[in-house]
């Protein structure tokens, strides 16, 4: 079993566009709030920062981390705890993805790269003993190194080897936790916007 510190990984590439979405949000909405009444400046502050919490629990709040025990993924809805025992294995297509018996755990924080990022990648990994592509010989584009999806299935990876597979796959227990406080605030939102202004 490794005993190597654990570590916790953010999408850098969401994290940048959450805060330029936090920047144009808050532009949006101090436009409309000063050249509204104020129902319609009280809306909208309401509207911002209905906003800007969504866009912290889509882009900015996911998270993986890969521990001694297995892999805890923090998804928006939803978080899940991989045990080393349950896992089967570890895919990167669209998004790095566990896959346990019978089921699939996308990880929101290690999104696949598009393509201009994929090419990046795959230029900084050729050298002089090996000119080729890595894409040229077959490297997914998921799993190339230097990129969110490929270094984080390289963690995951290397902490599975040195863990070890063995164990009943079937019989270890993925513990599942539904996120209902966030998806209140996510659906309360519209609703006070709607609502509130009428009672100012």
């Amino acid at each position: 079993m490794s005993n190597e510190a654990p570590v916790t990984v953010h999408s850098r590439v969401n994290r940048g566009l959450a805060i330029s979405c936090w920047v144009l949000t808050a532009a949006l909405g101090a436009s409309i709030a000063l050249s509204s009444e104020s129902r319609g400046a009280v809306a909208a502050l309401i509207l911002v920062a209905w906003l800007a919490y969504a866009i912290h629990m889509l882009l900015w709040a996911p998270s993986m981390r890969v521990g001694g025990e297995g892999v805890q993924v923090r998804n928006p809805f939803r978080s899940v705890d991989v045990p080393w025992e349950a896992l089967i294995h570890v895919s990167t297509k669209l998004s790095l993805t566990l896959h346990t018996p019978g089921r699939r755990w996308p990880v929101w924080c290690a999104p696949q790269a598009g393509a201009l990022l994929a090419r990046r990648a795959a230029r900084r990994q050729r050298d002089d003993r090996d000119p080729e592509s890595p894409l040229d010989v077959g490297v997914p584009v998921g799993d190339l190194r230097g990129t969110e999806s490929g270094d984080a299935a390289a963690l995951v990876r290397e902490r599975w080897a040195a863990h070890g597979t063995d164990g009943d796959a079937e019989a270890a227990t993925v513990t599942v936790a539904v996120r209902w406080p966030r998806i209140g605030l996510l659906v309360l939102g519209p609703l006070l916007a709607s609502v509130v202004p009428l009672l100012v």
